[in-house]
């Protein structure tokens, strides 16, 4: 009876430890496919690997009326030798006149220290009346705009 107990339980061990290497692999390629899905290009600053991953743009009802909600995505990966900080503070949004806007602080945010070879991932929103055109997304820390991605306006 111990026998057949011990080998059911053995069984059962190897199915389970086989069953999550079919997971892993799963993971593996869904990674894959959602790195495949950047738009724009990535940049290094710093040390920190910038990537624009996702950009949408909606409505947003206000109480000084319609606005226009342009919200990214964006991927910091360290790979300097010193932590690193990354957060949506630094980002600033470039309109076709000119104008630099400040993100949105009513909407969600994100920043964080980034120990060497992590990653951070958040996302940062701007709020822009109905005739501005976004034009520039720019990362910038303290005076100095180290980078910038062209970002669709519609």
């Amino acid at each position: 009876m111990k026998l057949k107990l011990l080998s059911l339980l053995l069984i059962l061990l190897f199915v389970a430890g086989c069953s999550n290497e079919t997971d892993t692999k799963t993971d593996a390629t869904a990674r894959s496919d959602a790195a495949e899905q950047v738009t724009q290009p990535q940049t290094v600053v710093g040390g920190l690997k910038i990537s624009i991953d996702k950009q949408e743009i909606n409505q947003k009802k206000t109480e000084d009326g319609d606005r226009v909600l342009h919200t990214f995505t964006i991927t910091g990966e360290n790979m300097g030798s010193v932590s690193a900080g990354l957060g949506s503070i630094d980002f600033l949004l470039q309109t076709k006149n000119g104008d630099l806007v400040e993100l949105d602080h009513t909407m969600a945010m994100f920043g964080n220290e980034i120990a060497v070879g992590e990653s951070l991932t958040g996302n940062v929103s701007f709020e822009l009346e109905e005739e501005q055109q976004a034009s520039k997304l720019i990362y910038q820390t303290g005076e100095d705009q180290l980078a910038e991605w062209d970002v669709k306006s519609e």
